[in-house]
């Protein structure tokens, strides 16, 4: 069965109500909880329609048919926003405007990549402004735990590390799909190493690895140089071992790393909260709000997934995992038919950083990794945290072919790059290499011999003709392979042109005439 016919099959109508059912049985918990709260249940119900005005725009307006990503999105902006509500109600309309403003950036995205010649105008802008904003992050921020993370503007706190993600997938992916000289590729390392230097100083040691490891990815996808990575992150941990070494004070920060039970009132005392209050909540939780991780530092951001386990139970935690690992298979997925390298290396960059960050958050937590303070994607409180995520989602969403229907028409069907159970636009009339045919020629072969010899040479020139308008939309890594298959059947083509000349020749010497043919023998015995 096709995709475009599985798509339409799949009642997404359908999807959108079960999620509302769950938000609406969820919210309820915490809207009634004592008395009824009119200012929540404002809130929820603006977010429950901000839904469906996004769903019935998108499917009726914008030809969408694929809402995998944005279903996902919803229903963990939803989950977020209970857990916030539950805890502080003042925070839950700052986390819906959030999701409101994520959800905005999403759009604006998907709008700006639709294009990759818009993309590679404002690659170096984009770049410029996300090291201006790092500098000004350093000038204005304050010490916040340790760390310059946070800029407060107008009473609005802004993360700008987390809008940053954005930038450095965006700019990466774009200087890195096609890279025309050494320079362009010395800019972009310039500019990873700026962001990542600029996060040292900021001491946001987190989300520096996190911009390492997706670095990483696109030089992979880019490269696929396994051992240049390995090198790279050799050197890396050369480095970091430096920093730890003439900057006692970063060490200082991991001094709990794998001893937080010695210090269970102390440096450790968040850790150990979440691994024994999440194993009090069970397979099924204690219910929304009952919770009493609540109650400890950094909750609903931080530790959000210990309150996931105590709250909401080990099997809903274990599925809102799985469900990350699921983005990443389904960015690989679209990344192999996708309309170019950029949407590629984009979506596989996003989807790697997303997973990447939401390890370092359960891992962190739970003492496997040291605790570095990142947040958890669409779940943990913060406007700048969700704006990001929503951001990454776009790119995801921007590789899929059938996020814009009415480009994807322009794009051949039989085209090599889809693969043959993809139904998309019109049938081309233009030939191709399987439907050309050379024409059988009837009556007699002498006569009818320059006129088959005429339409096998027009057929020749309509079948290269073809084959380089159709290469301009492969991509490299299939010309290489066509080039390939060429060159492995052109002796084949070189023995057939040469028994075609002999038997022209054959043919030629039966034609002479018998007396010429004696004359020729006498004059060789003389």
């Amino acid at each position: 069965m096709s995709n475009e016919n599985l798509n339409k099959r799949f009642n997404w109508g359908l999807m959108m109500i079960i999620v509302t059912a769950f938000q609406a049985l969820t919210s309820t918990v915490v809207i009634v909880k004592g008395e009824v709260n009119l200012k929540l249940l404002a809130v929820f119900a603006a977010y429950i329609a901000a839904e469906w005005i996004y769903f019935f725009i998108a499917s009726n307006f914008c030809g969408q048919n694929n809402f995998e990503l944005e279903t996902i999105g919803f229903l963990f902006s939803g989950i977020g926003l209970t857990v916030c509500a539950s805890v502080y109600d003042d925070y839950a309309l700052k986390q819906a405007v959030s999701i409101l403003l994520g959800l905005f950036v999403f759009i604006f995205l998907l709008l700006v990549l639709r294009r990759t010649d818009i993309v590679m105008k404002l690659r170096m802008p984009v770049a410029f402004a996300a090291v201006g904003l790092l500098a000004v992050n350093l000038l204005l921020a304050e010490y916040n735990n340790g760390a310059l993370n946070w800029i407060t503007i107008a009473g609005f706190s802004i993360q700008p590390s987390e809008l940053v993600k954005l930038a450095f997938i965006f700019v990466g992916a774009a200087s890195l799909d096609k890279l025309q000289s050494t320079k362009s590729l010395t800019k972009y390392l310039i500019f990873c190493l700026g962001c990542v230097g600029a996060l040292f100083l900021m001491r946001d040691f987190g989300t520096a690895l996190i911009f390492f490891f997706t670095f990483m990815i696109i030089a992979f996808m880019r490269s696929g140089d396994v051992r240049t990575i390995a090198l790279v992150c050799v050197a890396a941990a050369l480095g970091a071992i430096m920093i730890i070494y003439f900057r006692p004070t970063v060490a200082a920060r991991f001094s709990t790393y794998r001893h937080i039970w010695e210090q269970i009132n102390g440096a450790g005392m968040q850790q150990t909260r979440v691994l024994i209050y999440s194993a009090s909540g069970g397979l099924f939780g204690l219910g929304i709000g009952n919770g009493k991780l609540k109650g400890v530092y950094a909750s609903t951001t931080d530790l959000i997934f210990g309150m996931l386990c105590e709250e909401w139970g080990m099997i809903v935690a274990f599925l809102i995992v799985l469900t990350y690992v699921f983005i990443l298979l389904y960015a690989i997925k679209v990344a192999r038919t996708t309309r170019s390298a950029f949407y590629a290396i984009a979506a596989c960059a996003a989807a790697g950083l997303m997973l990447f960050q939401t390890a370092l958050n359960i891992f962190g937590v739970t003492d496997i990794l040291p605790l570095t303070g990142v947040t958890l994607p669409f779940i943990s409180r913060g406007g700048s945290s969700m704006i990001c995520s929503w951001g990454l989602l776009a790119f995801i969403k921007a590789a899929d072919i059938r996020t814009y229907p009415k480009l994807s028409k322009t794009i051949l069907p039989d085209h090599p790059l889809y693969p043959p159970d993809i139904k998309i636009g019109k049938r081309s009339t233009r030939p191709t290499r399987r439907q050309v045919s050379v024409p059988r020629v009837v009556g007699d072969p002498i006569n009818q011999k320059p006129s088959s010899q005429s339409t096998a040479r027009k057929t020749t020139a309509q079948t290269k003709t073809t084959a380089r308008s159709t290469a301009k939309d492969i991509p490299v890594s299939r010309q290489t392979t066509a080039r390939k298959k060429t060159a492995a059947s052109s002796p084949q083509r070189t023995t057939s042109a040469r028994s075609t000349g002999t038997a022209k020749r054959t043919t030629a010497a039966k034609d002479i005439p018998i007396s010429r043919k004696a004359s020729s023998n006498g004059r060789a015995k003389r």
